[in-house]
């Protein structure tokens, strides 16, 4: 990766004098920021002066249409979209509009049946039931058709949006849209659910309460963050003051979350948002029905939060099952056809894949290959799929030039959306790679470095000075740090995967520091000296610490060379049963084997495995690369059995097993982790099941922390949600079973395609 260090920037007087400190001034200007105004605004929202709603077109227009409803009551009907930035939009308006007595319900299309946007067809059945009000969010900026349709059916349409805008606006009652703004608003990159907020303001001061809007501030952080939204404006402004509310956990599902992430809400951050709670909120969007997460984002209810975000952790976990498949597939498709990785761009179409993660496999591909890739999925002859790209490399403008092979296609530059006749795949394919041909070949990682430091320089002093440029996120990028002329002192892996790394550099001025290398467990530390890039936080885990992060490294001198990890595929042979005699070999299954050690108690198992046997399939991607990570074995022979443990009645029965043993034995301590590794599946899935027996009544929790509970035996009346919980494992279980099917038939190269060092062979 290639390193660009800006060169040090003429930094103002006046802006150094109220800095305090060289550093923090020169980050200011590197983000563009010069006067002492602008760093007032951009460090404190206290000093921020916010652009009044009015400013957006139509505002006053929508307002009064809701007063009329609001007094007559007249049905109004939200309809959103099934993103985080659609949940927490709809969440929002449906809330400020119960608040001031408005007769109220919403929509949330289902992905698949429904797709993105209003659709005519499925307008018109909202419209027989009543709605005479339909006010959008986060979609129907190019709406025309349902416009139409509202009209002709005697009602009113308020669309609030924030996508680019069509050659023409839909003739809605109001259209809402920072993008009908000037570029330099404040307003101009608000996502949905800011535009939404802008909404609940204004209708909050036409009824003189001014303030009602602020307790909404927190669904509109957690959209912003999930929307990826540019941090300019009003947008930083909404975001800073939407963690501050964010952090009082005062919504019970914001709360339920929090539970089920292991996260304390009073120290949460944007970046908590971006890698915890919205991708479980996401998970609804891509495979449930989103209408859940509105309900999970306005429910009173605590025993219902904590049920819904459940479902939505097992659901996430379904999420990176598919993911997880689809990926392993399409680098198996590559192998198979190395002419299609020899394109400029990545263009893969399978039948099974699901449409609602190709969004998210293209991104872990792009990451590969750094190409951009484009997945489609088969059904009727028909190819609908996404686009990633990378940087510099603008695929919605080369799918556009293949706009005549098209039936439906849309996004920008980074990604898109797109859908075509199977029949055209091919020319389409070749279309596309030539318009990308010259930005792939100019295409280097880059990596910019903030500023340069010392050693000695990484502390909390340091931590606190970065930290008043928080939050960070588009348009505001984490602070990234360079030292040189450093050597490795020690590394050690840790974690209960045992996937990552601490390491203690040292300079030739006997200063040390210790790092974080996440995901390292299969990548050599560097010998000899070098440089290393970093990022510094702070560590909620251990008190509020400093935590430095390991970027990458600039090496002076070659890494160590590493004997190669071989890899046995013995998924076909006649007689694998043969391995169970095997010297120094740990067993990877939940059938006992006789005379075979089993990987049942991970504490206890040897971080340096001399060989490791899967010898059932893995129950996901991640958790096979966890595995691998935390023992390190030379040697991978891989039997890849099918589970019986994979259908409800059998899983339950073999748990229910091992519950009864820990009550005679262990006092009813359950460690989740030790419980997945011995029956070979995930730990969510053994949550959900013991939560289902919870919910049926069979057990209660004394106690329970994220790695353990204790329970005792019980014999209540089954709960109202243990349908809902039962309805959740079996599809998790199905996801399951699915993957580990794929894994028995998918290449073997292509299954352990991103560890380094690998040797293979076929029995």
């Amino acid at each position: 990766m290639k390193w660009h260090i800006p060169p040090e920037p003429n930094i103002p007087a006046e802006l150094r004098a109220w800095a305090q400190n060289d550093l923090l001034a020169r980050l200011l200007v590197q983000r563009g920021i010069r006067t002492v105004d602008a760093a007032r605004a951009f460090t404190d929202p206290a000093a921020y002066r916010p652009a009044p709603p009015a400013d957006l077109p139509d505002m006053d227009a929508a307002v009064s249409l809701l007063r009329d409803a609001i007094a007559a009551q007249t049905p109004v009907l939200v309809w959103g979209d099934f993103d985080v930035d659609g949940q927490t939009s709809t969440a929002l308006l449906v809330s400020i509009l119960r608040e001031f007595g408005a007769n109220v319900r919403y929509h949330v299309p289902h992905r698949l049946t429904e797709g993105h946007g209003i659709r005519a067809e499925n307008l018109a059945e909202e419209l027989r039931a009543g709605a005479k009000l339909i006010i959008t969010c986060d979609t129907g900026i190019a709406a025309h058709d349902a416009v139409t349709a509202v009209h002709a059916a005697g009602a009113q349409i308020i669309i609030t949006d924030h996508h680019d805008l069509p050659d023409t606006l839909p003739a809605a009652d109001a259209v809402i849209n920072p993008k009908r703004l000037p570029a330099d608003h404040p307003l101009r990159e608000l996502p949905g659910v800011g535009v939404a907020f802008k909404v609940a303001q204004a209708l909050a001061a036409a009824y003189d309460k001014p303030t009602a809007a602020d307790r909404l501030l927190d669904l509109v952080a957690l959209g912003i963050v999930a929307d990826v939204a540019v941090q300019t404006g009003d947008t930083r402004y909404l975001l800073q003051r939407g963690l501050e509310t964010l952090r009082r956990a005062e919504r019970l599902g914001v709360r339920a979350l929090c539970e089920i992430s292991n996260l304390r809400a009073e120290t949460l951050t944007a970046e908590h948002i971006g890698f915890w709670l919205a991708p479980r909120l996401n998970a609804l969007g891509r495979l449930g029905d989103a209408t859940q997460g509105v309900e999970l984002l306005t429910t009173d209810d605590w025993g219902r939060a904590r049920i819904l975000a459940a479902q939505l952790d097992a659901l996430n976990d379904r999420r990176k099952l598919l993911v997880d498949r689809t990926v392993v597939q399409a680098l198996g498709m590559l192998a198979d056809a190395p002419s299609l990785a020899e394109q400029n761009a990545i263009v893969l179409a399978a039948r099974d894949w699901h449409p609602g993660v190709l969004g998210l496999a293209c991104s872990r591909l792009v990451g590969q290959l750094q190409k951009p890739v484009i997945l489609l999925t088969r059904r009727d002859g028909q190819l609908r799929g996404s686009a990633r790209s990378i940087p510099g490399c603008d695929i919605h403008r080369a799918i556009k030039t293949q706009s005549e092979l098209l039936d439906a296609f849309g996004g920008h530059p980074m990604a898109a959306g797109l859908a075509l006749a199977e029949n055209r795949l091919t020319d389409f394919r070749r279309g596309v790679s030539v318009a990308l041909a010259d930005c792939v070949a100019q295409f280097q990682p880059e990596l910019t470095i903030d500023a340069v430091v010392n050693l000695s320089d990484l502390n909390a002093k340091l931590l606190a000075t970065i930290e008043k440029l928080a939050p960070f996120g588009a348009g505001n990028p984490s602070v990234t740090l360079a030292v040189t002329d450093v050597r490795v002192e020690s590394a050690t892996v840790f974690g209960r995967t045992r996937a990552h790394r601490r390491v203690t550099l040292a300079n030739a001025a006997g200063d040390t520091a210790q790092l974080i290398w996440w995901n390292s467990a299969d990548t050599p530390p560097p010998d000899g000296t070098f440089d290393v890039a970093l990022t510094i936080a702070r560590d909620d885990f251990r008190g509020g610490d400093v935590q430095l992060v390991w970027q990458d490294a600039r090496l002076r001198q070659k890494l160590v060379a590493r004997p190669k990890r071989h890899i046995e595929d013995w998924r076909t042979a006649e007689n694998p049963r043969q391995l169970l005699h095997l010297p120094d070999a740990v067993f990877w299954a939940s059938e006992k084997l006789p005379g075979a050690a089993r990987l049942t108690r991970l504490e206890s198992l040897s971080p340096l495995l001399k060989t490791l046997v899967i010898w059932q399939s893995p129950p996901g991607d991640d958790v096979l690369r966890e595995m691998l990570s935390r023992v390190q074995p030379e040697n991978v022979l891989v039997v890849a059995r099918l589970s019986a443990l994979d259908t409800p009645p059998a899983f339950m029965a073999h748990l229910m097993g091992l519950v009864k043993y820990a009550l005679a034995h262990d006092a009813g301590q359950l460690a989740i982790a030790d419980i997945a590794a011995a029956m070979v599946h995930r730990e969510t899935t053994v949550r959900l099941a013991l939560d289902w027996l919870i919910a049926r009544g069979k057990l209660r929790t004394i106690a329970r922390t994220d790695d353990m509970m204790v329970v005792r035996a019980d014999n209540s009346p089954p709960r109202g949600d243990a349908s809902d919980l039962q309805a959740a494992l079996r599809d998790l279980l199905a996801e399951t079973a699915a993957y580990r099917a794929f894994f028995r038939t998918a290449q073997i190269d292509a299954l352990f395609s991103d560890f380094p060092q690998v040797s293979y062979n076929v029995r």
